[in-house]
Order: structure tokens, then sequence, then C-alpha cells
């Protein structure tokens, strides 16, 4: 286990002959989804979250760690051993960043950090992210918003665009299916309002966990009460993708044989949003 696992995000302390290195799994180029524009996306390790839908397993623990990979080849299944998580310095980071400025530039793109959960990085996120805002890139943070009020505000003042995580708004079925309740993510988000900082709220639909009328019921009324704060809603619909890589990974997926919700049903969320003058988009 990490030694930062079970310490609160704001209470990470360094002496000052430590230089902490963002440990990172994945970096991602040409994403159309992740922001405007094309853009980079950088995907932190490590998150303070166990959301049961999770497409990246891989992303839980903060440090590298290998994993035995299960792949069938030729009607036979082979096992092989696979490292997850790789620490990067912030300037080789910020090398593999401004790589793609051109397109960046061409495009109104820039850099997405997510994850995992960026802020629980906190001190290597804002460090990347005033590296990026110094060579004119724009900044993306994707994030479920579970981390103290000071890292939130620290972070927002170095970050153009948050794409925010609503999971769930009741707070016992949030814990029940994240791990954590939603109190601290809600204060953020209208913190993050209460900034003017420019946000997209994103909304995993799960069928069965967040989808009933009653949750939908809950979302419109955020949404109605903050609808001149924000720029739109995208909702993201549950898809399978993640069950075959826990297999992959040897690893057990507690959802099973959930479905993938239907157009119509999406369509019909998306009218009942529309209807209340909410912008709403189905995907990123």
């Amino acid at each position: 286990m990490n030694q930062w696992d079970n310490e609160s995000i704001e209470n990470r302390h360094f002496s000052p002959f430590t230089f902490p290195m963002p440990t990172i799994f994945d970096i991602k180029r040409f994403a159309l989804h992740d922001g405007p524009g094309i853009r980079t996306t950088v995907f932190f390790k490590g998150c303070p979250l166990r959301c049961l839908w999770c497409h990246n397993p891989e992303s839980h623990s903060s440090i590298p760690e290998t994993h035995k990979v299960s792949r069938v080849i030729d009607g036979k299944e082979i096992s092989m051993a696979r490292m997850y998580g790789t620490e990067i310095t912030e300037e080789d980071l910020m090398q593999e960043i401004i790589r793609d400025k051109v397109f960046f530039e061409e495009s109104g793109g820039g850099v997405t950090f997510s994850g995992g959960e960026p802020l629980l990085q906190y001190q290597e996120l804002l460090s990347l992210l005033k590296l990026s805002g110094e060579n004119n890139i724009h900044r993306a943070v994707d994030t479920s918003g579970y981390a103290s009020e000071k890292v939130m505000r620290e972070v927002a003042l170095h970050t153009d665009l948050f794409l925010y995580d609503l999971k769930n708004m009741d707070p016992v079925k949030h814990k029940k299916f994240t791990g954590v309740d939603n109190e601290r993510i809600l204060k953020n988000a209208d913190i993050l309002l209460d900034m003017g900082k420019e946000v997209i709220f994103r909304v995993p639909l799960i069928p069965g966990i967040n989808d009933a009328e009653k949750e939908l019921k809950a979302y419109l009324h955020f949404f109605e009460k903050r609808a001149d704060k924000f720029k739109e809603v995208h909702i993201l619909p549950y898809h399978k993708i993640g069950s075959d890589k826990y297999r992959r990974l040897d690893l057990e997926y507690s959802l099973g044989d959930l479905m993938e919700p239907g157009k119509e049903h999406l369509n019909m969320i998306k009218q009942k949003f529309e209807s209340a003058g909410i912008k709403v988009s189905i995907g990123g």
C-alpha cells in the first residue's frame, strides 16, 4: 500500500530534499472527448474512490504495480506479468505535452489531467498546471472533486476547465457505490462555480444505480439551481469495456452482466434535462 493511501491529500509533506515525481499510467494523444479541441490526456495513477463501474482498475493504487494479465491467443490462455504505472519527472512529462502544442493551437485544444484522480497528487499536478500555463497551453482537470477545499481552490487558480464527475446525488448511494460520500464533492463543485471557473459536469449513467426517476430529479434540481454558472452536462453511458479489463487483470468485476443503457433511455434523459434549459451532450 502506498504511504499516502490513508493520508488526507492536503497533509502530504515533503522534505526540502525530496522531489516528488508524478506517477502516471497512460498518456493519450489526439483525445477528442476530454475537453475542447485536440488534447493530450495524462492519466495520473491513484484514486480515493472505488466506483463499481470503474473501467480503469489499474489506476486505483498510487504506486506502480505488476498485474498478471491473461490473454487468449490461438485458443490458448496465456498469462504474463505487466507493469502498470511509472514515475516520470515533471520536465520529461512537459516535453511529452509540448510535443503536441501545434495540434492544440490549430484546434483550440490543450492538455487534460485525468486519472485515477489527479487531485490525489495535487502538488505534482499544480506544478504541471503552472508549467502548462507558462507555455500557453489550455489546461483541463478531469476530477471526482474529492479533495479538501484548500486543494480545490489552489488547483482552480491554475486550471482553465474542470470536467467534474457527479456520480450520484444521494449521499448513502454515493458511498455504497463509490466508497466515499459526496458532501465534499458537492461543496467543491459550488466553490468552483462561485469562483467563476468553467465547469462541465459529467454524469456517468449506470443502469440501476443512478438512472431512476428519483436520481434524475435530484440531478435536475442541482443543475437548475446553478444553470447560470456552468457550461453544460455530459452524460457518459455505462459500457462493458471495463469488465473485459477486469478479466484480463484477473480481478473480480462486481457488476457482472449489467446491460448498457439503450438509446431511447438516453434520449429521454437528454430531453428531460434540455427541457429545463440545460445544454446536454451524450458522451464526452
